[in-house]
């Protein structure tokens, strides 16, 4: 068991590689000239449409990259036995702040510098991108719950911490 791979490492893996990926995507149909963008034409609402889109796929990959587990990772200092669980409202809320700040500095970086490279300033584009930062975080935070639900009865599969003991309840007194 100490050879597998806490579910921290994987999720932060998929995560990084995925939002260096869309990033880079972002940032090269961000400063394309206009003439040579493509058309999306299955994409819906055109422009808005595609920021919406690449800003969710930008809001689910941080949001795992930026994913911290209780449980995972060290041991305590102090010898107690570290809690692993897997509960949404106590710890998901730092990752989604830095997911939200880093998108929207993101975009906003993108909208100032895109004068330069002949295609225009549209504020209604960084809407757009803030919308689509919020829908990438909704379905992480909806596939982490359907993970979390089967993965916080299986202690095991997740943490690297984890050991099986004796049972408590089994002992004689």
């Amino acid at each position: 068991m100490k050879n597998r791979l806490p579910l921290q490492t994987i999720l932060r893996t998929v995560g990084i590689t995925l939002s260096v990926f869309v990033v880079f995507a972002i940032l090269y149909f961000s400063f394309i000239p206009a003439e040579n963008y493509p058309s999306f034409t299955w994409i819906p609402f055109a422009d808005k449409g595609d920021h919406m889109l690449a800003y969710a796929c930008l809001g689910f990959s941080l949001f795992y990259a930026t994913l911290q587990i209780p449980g995972s990772g060290k041991t305590r200092k102090d010898g107690r036995k570290t809690r692993s669980t897997l509960h949404l409202s106590s710890w998901a809320g730092p990752s989604i702040i830095k997911t939200l700040v880093l998108g929207l500095l993101l975009g906003f970086m993108v909208e100032m510098l895109q004068p330069f490279f002949g295609r225009s300033r549209e504020w209604m584009d960084l809407a757009a991108d803030c919308m689509g930062l919020v829908v990438g975080l909704a379905l992480a935070l909806v596939l982490l719950n359907l993970v979390g639900n089967y993965f916080s009865t299986r202690p095991w599969l997740y943490d690297p911490n984890w050991k099986v003991g004796p049972d408590e309840t089994l002992k004689e007194n």
